[in-house]
């Protein structure tokens, strides 16, 4: 693309705009992020956190962590609803907190996420995990997103630059607001982004005829790409778009190619690590560690709704703002490419928009179809296929721009297309200013992390023969006190009260924490049933109850009996 001359002045204000705007963006993204509490609670949290610090235990024992849970009543739960011959998909989440479930082939409780996440957490001590996490992934932003625009100045590709600040900007916002919903996002955005970099730095390298580095970068792509697989498993949805922007133009690629040497990247670091986990977790190597319903085909019959949840309205399509300000940049920046006539040959990097332009839809596009027709939807899913998609977008346009040959021709003030084609590749540096500008924290940051305080159990409720149920607090016992809690939603009426009779029968005291309004119903059911629910106080500020049954057990007519 032939450069498009403007003053230095101009050129130097716009570069010091989108600077002062990633550092606006990182200012923000580390007052909110670092607010985020280390609190091992609900699902995501409570089942990374653990990982995290099972990893930590065996590191120090010099072992292999085993990511499985095991006590006396989750023993005496598996060997009580074998022996009743109850289908396993109305027990084996009910038998474990959340975030982990019962596996039929391995015989064990174990945890259901990939290892990832476990492993970026665990390289910070307990209680300050996710804050130094947080701040590692504001910093690697910065100093991309500024040198970036470093190399911008140098090289004078001001027409890209503007659009290399929304995948900073993008993926800041994301860490800024994401919380504790799921770590497992703070962790992919850097593996993504860097990926993203080297894939890029390595194209170069082959067209200046160094083979070697250009090889590594490739590897180093594939390997931050294999990372983000371990941390969430859809991330390998990308590496299609990513060979293509690898594939040599013969589209012959042998074993020491640039897309061969990517792929045993994502082979070492993601594809099979994730089959040697599934096999120590699952019990084999090709079966899944989610539960069913995460780990369900595909299917058109979810299309409908999941279409205006990651499309429309819905809480999925939150950063779909970001693709139409890309569109219109990299339709800007094509736009002046095939007005100058210029092809990749221009450029030193071997690098078309055409085909840069196609390997990011394919980033964005199959994960998209993939989660439009999965069977559960969460308002993160589509994150890593969209920040992915622009990052390659931005940072590709931006490496065209750098590499490309110095023409004397300069910009023809007299036709509109040339126009057009300005104004859509400042667009995006504007608006993503005046978001950034206008969605600044104004909240100073904690002068250090915050960790929940350790949960201290009632006697009552530490003693070893003590049931609990409950259901957002399962895996805080866990991780705080050792203690065993069970998810009794995760079944229906039948199965419930035949656990209920079974701890009954044993004369054990029995527990209910209600630390979710939905726990009303099963209150509810234990009072239609007989059992009366005695107050008992408080544990970690929501309030538990002893629950007392009849003689028998509950008067249910479809408990069979457990002698």
């Amino acid at each position: 693309m032939r450069r498009i001359r403007l003053t230095p002045v101009l050129v130097s204000f716009w570069l010091v705009l989108l600077a002062v705007t990633v550092v606006v963006a990182a200012r923000s993204s580390y007052r909110q992020s670092l607010r985020t509490e280390e609190y091992a609670y609900a699902c995501d949290p409570f089942g990374y956190l653990r990982m995290a610090k099972e990893i930590r235990k065996a590191a120090d024992r010099r072992e292999l962590p085993q990511f499985r849970l095991e006590s006396q009543q989750t023993r005496l739960l598996i060997n009580f609803m074998q022996s009743r011959n109850v289908p396993v998909p109305l027990w084996d989440e009910l038998v474990a907190p959340h975030a982990h479930h019962y596996f039929p082939a391995s015989g064990f409780v174990g945890v259901q996420y990939p290892p990832g996440t476990g492993l970026t957490l665990a390289i910070y001590p307990e209680g300050k995990a996710v804050y130094r996490l947080n701040l590692t992934v504001v910093l690697v932003f910065l100093v991309t997103g500024i040198l970036a625009l470093v190399i911008a100045a140098y090289k004078q590709a001001w027409a890209a630059a503007g659009f290399v600040v929304l995948p900073i900007y993008l993926g800041l916002a994301i860490l800024g607001r994401m919380g504790a919903l799921s770590f497992s996002i703070n962790a992919v955005l850097v593996p993504i982004l860097l990926g993203c970099v080297l894939a890029l730095i390595s194209l170069k390298l082959r067209v200046d005829n160094r083979h070697r580095l250009a090889l590594i970068g490739a590897l180093g792509a594939g390997l931050f790409l294999g990372f983000a697989t371990l941390i969430r498993l859809p991330a390998v949805l990308l590496t299609p778009g990513f060979l293509i922007l690898l594939w040599p133009d013969s589209w012959r690629a042998g074993i020491r190619s640039l897309p061969a040497v990517f792929l045993l990247g994502v082979m070492l670091t993601g594809v099979l690590p994730v089959l040697a986990y599934q096999q120590a977790i699952a019990g084999a190597w090709y079966l899944p560690t989610y539960a069913n319903v995460d780990a369900a085909l595909p299917t058109l019959e979810s299309l409908r709704n999941n279409f205006s949840y990651f499309l429309g309205q819905g809480d999925g399509a939150k950063d779909n703002w970001a693709l139409v300000y890309a569109l219109a940049g990299f339709g800007g920046f094509a736009l002046a490419t095939h007005l100058s006539r210029r092809s990749k040959s221009s450029n030193r990097l071997g690098l078309s928009c055409r085909r840069l332009g196609v390997a990011a839809v394919i980033v964005w596009a199959l994960p998209t179809v993939f989660f439009l027709t999965h069977k559960i939807t969460a308002p993160y899913y589509a994150i890593p296929g969209i920040f992915g998609a622009i990052a390659l977008a931005a940072f590709g346009s931006l490496a065209i721009e750098v590499t490309q040959d110095n023409y004397s021709k300069q910009f023809d003030k007299r036709k509109a297309l040339w126009w057009l084609a300005l104004a859509l590749m400042i667009w995006p540096g504007i608006a993503t200013s005046n978001r950034a500008w206008r969605g600044r924290s104004r909240t100073p940051a904690p002068a250090q992390a915050i960790a929940h305080d350790p949960i201290v159990l009632p006697s009552e409720l530490a003693d070893d023969h003590a049931w609990v149920w409950a259901d957002l607090l399962t895996g805080s016992f866990w991780y705080y006190a050792d203690k065993p809690a069970f998810k009794i939603q995760f079944t229906n009426s039948e199965t419930r009260a035949m656990i209920f009779k079974f701890v009954s029968d044993r004369g054990e005291a029995q527990y209910l924490i209600q630390d979710n309004e939905r726990m009303q119903q099963f209150m509810d059911e234990i009072i239609r049933w007989g059992g009366t629910l005695e107050p008992r106080g408080k544990v970690d500020g929501q309030p538990y109850f002893l629950i007392r049954w009849p003689p028998g057990g509950p008067l249910a007519t479809n408990v069979a009996g457990t002698d």
